[in-house]
């Protein structure tokens, strides 16, 4: 019995450590769609460009975003100085309440406008905000060190963020690319986020990361581990996954 369970202990021990069968695929696959609707006038990447995070991908035509940002900053500008008006006639409305020479019904009065005024000034500053952040948004930028799969966008495209957003472009990450493969529930079990594990690819050995074991339909599990991208892989390309 105990020459059997040593035999099963060791078989398993040797399956273990066998190469998993595994693909490469890109890591973080991300499509940048339209926020705002407008007309693209320049593209800055091509597909197969690595950029760092924060790059411009691609602009759109903002000649009607930069007017409504300067019609909000305008308003703010009125209402600024009617605030700046309601404030004065409200101190002097102090002033000749405690002196007893007006009535609590105009010291009401000037508390109302003063508060109107500071509420419109309040909503002027918050449409500048929002007209600010759309201007922003005309600028799609790369969310990581990215690397440009491909380009749906090309200048004078209309591009809208209603109901089914414009495609753009594809971006996926540049410093990293995910080995793929599909295990049996008993390994899975033994596996979680953050585990080391090697990877066997175009001649080489990796050290990587678990980063996800996914539950699939069929009752299989997919292992997902990271490794540095290096010059020569590829999503698609064959590897293998040795798990300690």
């Amino acid at each position: 019995m105990i020459a059997r369970v040593a035999l099963l202990t060791l078989c398993a021990t040797s399956a273990w450590a066998t190469d998993l069968p595994a693909q490469l695929d890109w890591s973080q696959r991300v499509d940048i769609a339209a926020s705002v609707s407008g007309v693209v006038e320049t593209v800055h990447v091509q597909p197969g460009q690595q950029v760092p995070k924060g790059t411009v991908l691609l602009s759109l035509n903002q000649t009607v975003f930069k007017a409504n940002l300067m019609e909000a900053r305008a308003d703010i500008d009125r209402l600024g100085q009617e605030q700046a008006d309601a404030q004065r006639e409200l101190d002097r409305a102090n002033e000749l309440y405690a002196r007893t020479v007006s009535s609590t019904t105009e010291l009401d009065a000037a508390k109302l406008r003063h508060a109107r005024a500071g509420a419109l000034l309040a909503g002027a500053e918050a449409r500048v905000e929002k007209a600010r952040r759309l201007l922003d948004e005309t600028e799609p930028r790369a969310p990581f060190d990215a690397l440009v799969l491909d380009r749906a966008a090309e200048p004078g495209l209309a591009a809208t963020s209603q109901c089914q957003p414009t495609l753009l472009l594809s971006l996926a990450r540049g410093d990293e690319i995910l080995a793929r493969a599909h295990l049996p529930a008993a390994q899975a079990a033994a596996v979680k986020p953050g585990d080391k594990a090697g990877v066997s690819v175009a001649g080489k050995s990796i050290d990587g990361r678990v980063v996800a074991v996914r539950a699939k339909a069929d009752g299989r599990y997919q292992l997902d581990v990271a490794i540095p991208r290096m010059a020569g892989l590829v999503a698609g390309m064959a590897a293998g996954i040795r798990l300690p």
